[in-house]
């Protein structure tokens, strides 16, 4: 298993690419908004799952959801 921290600088990273490139890498023809990784990785981060039945999360709620873990 790897260390929360190295999930957590992924989550960054993904959130990057979303805030100023709008694309990712490793899902290009995937949008942001349409992406499962920022949700897997704050699942591996804190053990909570955001569940199916919430409205997706923006990257604000992202930020906040980072700077809390």
């Amino acid at each position: 298993m790897q260390d929360k921290s190295e999930y957590i600088a992924e989550l960054k990273f993904c959130l990057w690419h979303r805030e100023e490139k709008w694309w990712c890498a490793s899902w290009w023809w995937t949008k942001c908004i349409q992406c499962a990784a920022p949700y897997l990785l704050y699942k591996l981060i804190s053990w909570k799952i955001l569940h199916w039945d919430m409205d997706r999360l923006n990257l604000e709620d992202w930020k906040l959801l980072v700077e809390k873990s």
